[in-house]
C-alpha cells in the first residue's frame, strides 16, 4: 500500500481527463480527491504512470471532492502493445 500522496489522472467515455491526487493506494483501491468534480459515473478508470497501467474502478463512496474507489482490475499496456507488436 503506498500511503503517500499519488498524482493520477481520472478519465471515462465522454469526459477529459482529471487530474487527481490518491491517498491509500493499493491493488485493490485507494480513496482519492479531486477540485470540483462534479457528476461522476460508477465505473471509471484511473492511470498514475501517464497510461502504461491502468486501474479500472468503481465508485464506493464520495464526500464532496473526495472518494473512495475500488480496483476491480489492472490493465498493462506495455503488454498489451508488446503482445500486438510481436503478434
Amino acid at each position: 500500500m503506498n500511503k503517500h500522496p499519488t498524482e493520477g489522472l481520472l478519465f471515462f467515455d465522454g469526459r477529459q481527463d482529471l487530474q487527481i491526487i490518491a491517498y491509500d493506494v493499493s491493488r485493490t483501491g485507494a480513496v482519492v480527491h479531486s477540485d470540483r468534480l462534479g457528476l461522476l459515473p460508477i465505473d471509471f478508470y484511473i492511470t498514475f504512470d501517464d497510461f502504461l497501467t491502468v486501474a479500472r474502478c468503481r465508485l464506493t463512496w464520495r464526500y464532496r471532492d473526495d472518494f473512495g474507489v475500488v480496483i476491480d482490475r489492472w490493465l498493462d499496456l506495455r503488454r498489451r502493445i508488446a503482445g500486438n507488436q510481436a503478434g
